[in-house]
């Protein structure tokens, strides 16, 4: 048998990847004065590269729908039909949404710039309103909320006024369509409010969407509640009991307080999310008529005058219902950082919709640093604002890990650094499962026969175990290695035994590439 030879070549590869991590620290702010919370955000940790998941809010306390105070009102008084001092406190003081008004004029005028004077005195320069084109007594809609588009239906029994239309754009998805009407008066003219409600229904069923909420309301004159216009209207509204009353469980409307004139109707849809008329300590489960001569606490209504209901020329009281409608819009969220750099504001996006909300933020790509983000909800009523810190960090490589975890740091964390002085650099020693600052290791064995080259496979190292029987030629063989069946002694969980053996007989080389990433 001729001479054999034994060679162990070990080549390392160093190709070290930087990677970026993300590491979120959280910290709350003082949070809302009447219980409205964003809630506690958690501190999260992340590594670039990888899909960072939205931060939940857990919002409480906020309110996303809205409640409609709606409001039927032909509360002029004087001789001439007109708004007085008295009919304009009562809207002051009851503060409605909207109004379906009638006899819509002022001072016996009904120019624009009259009423827009008079919208603004009595109900704030942020409302809308409408009025029809009658030079007698017509009708109009008031609106907190803008109106889309409005106009007027012919009323071919009556000459001077129409019924008054308005879409509103009321908060959450749906618009509302209110209708002002003003139906014949005089206990001899139920057959003509019976053919006012006929055209009435059929102008609603042309024109009206389905799929927007529908509400009549005004000074329907009715003396009874088993006229035959009631049922009519019923076709499109509820007329049914329960009804508004005041205070004294009353449900009448007009000036002597002996019969139901005037209505706010609501289709059914919108029928069924009525919720009490609240005002200051009092509520009014089914809507309230509202009469200055009874009401029990004025101060609570200022600046109505406990006469006002009664004076010469008031024909009717004032009718108001609420309805709270979903409104998931009116939420809003904001939220700034204060490191642009780092964080932009293009990079946190608002996820969800109402109260479902999350935040999605994107750290740039290659910075590191740290931004405080304010984060402001708000319902239009109560608003929270809450600050979370974000702090960027470049991430460890496995490598990093080992070198900290055997203490090492400086010059002698370097890849190339020996420090046990063995001859072994640290690169060498962590791709081979061995121990940097304790000389020495073994890697080459000669059993009977034939060569042996153990090492330790770990995570974080590319291993290709590669033979050759003549140097000149060079590596062209790979050798597949075999795992031992126990795991190395000394060394964490998670390290493997390899052998990479060469055949008996001749002459041969192992060589390993270790690539560290």
């Amino acid at each position: 048998m001729g001479e054999r030879c034994y060679f162990a070549h070990m080549e390392i590869v160093r190709t070290f990847s930087r990677s970026w991590g993300v590491l979120f620290a959280f910290g709350l702010g003082a949070g809302a004065a009447w219980g409205q919370t964003i809630g506690n955000i958690p501190a999260q940790n992340h590594t670039a590269g990888q899909n960072i998941p939205a931060i939940h809010l857990s919002l409480s306390g906020f309110e996303d729908s809205r409640v409609l105070r709606m409001m039927a009102a032909n509360t002029t008084s004087g001789d001439a039909q007109s708004y007085e001092e008295p009919g304009t406190r009562i809207f002051q003081g009851l503060k409605p949404d909207i109004v379906m008004i009638q006899e819509f004029q002022v001072a016996n005028n009904t120019s624009t710039s009259v009423l827009r004077s008079w919208v603004d005195e009595t109900f704030g320069a942020h409302y809308s309103f409408f009025c029809e084109n009658y030079s007698g007594i017509p009708n109009g809609v008031i609106s907190r909320w803008p109106i889309l588009q409005s106009g007027s239906w012919d009323d071919t029994t009556i000459g001077d006024r129409g019924f008054a239309w308005a879409q509103i754009d009321i908060p959450g998805e749906k618009n509302l369509w209110v209708i002002s009407v003003h139906l014949k008066g005089s206990s001899d003219s139920a057959s003509q409010r019976q053919s006012q409600a006929q055209q009435l229904v059929a102008y609603i069923q042309a024109n009206v969407p389905a799929n927007d909420y529908l509400m009549v309301g005004g000074d329907c004159n009715t003396y009874s509640y088993s006229e035959a216009c009631l049922a009519t209207l019923g076709s499109v509204v509820d007329v049914s009991a329960p009804r508004p009353v005041d205070e004294r469980g009353d449900p009448d409307t007009n000036a002597g307080r002996s019969s139901p004139y005037d209505w706010v109707m609501a289709e059914p849809e919108l029928d069924a999310l009525e919720v009490p008329v609240t005002i200051g300590t009092l509520s009014f489960p089914t809507g309230l008529v509202f009469d200055s001569r009874v009401f029990s606490n004025l101060s609570l209504v200022s600046p109505v005058q406990s006469g006002d209901s009664g004076v010469s020329g008031m024909q009717h009281m004032a009718v108001v219902r609420s309805f709270r409608v979903s409104a998931p819009e009116v939420i809003t969220v904001q939220a700034q950082s204060s490191n642009a750099t780092l964080l932009p504001a293009g990079n946190i996006q608002i996820l969800g919709s109402g109260l479902s909300r999350s935040l999605q933020i994107t750290p740039t790509i290659g910075q590191t640093g740290s931004s405080t983000v304010t984060v402001t909800v708000s319902d239009g009523v109560a608003t929270d604002t809450e600050t979370f810190l974000v702090t960027v960090t470049s991430a460890q490589t496995p490598y990093q890990s080992w070198a900290v975890g055997y203490g090492l740091s400086g010059a002698n964390a370097a890849a190339g650094a020996d420090p046990d002085g063995d001859g072994w650099s640290n690169a060498q020693e962590f791709a081979f499962g061995l121990v940097p600052n304790v000389a020495g290791g073994l890697l080459v064995q000669v059993p009977a026969g034939e060569m042996k080259m153990t090492y330790r496979q770990r995570g974080g190292v590319r291993y290709v175990v590669r033979s050759a029987t003549n140097l000149e030629t060079g590596f062209s063989g790979t050798v597949t290695p075999t795992r031992s069946s126990s795991q190395p002694s000394g060394l964490p969980s998670g390290y493997e035994q390899w052998e990479a053996i060469m055949p008996s007989g001749g002459r041969g080389f192992l060589k390993v590439e270790a690539t560290v990433e």
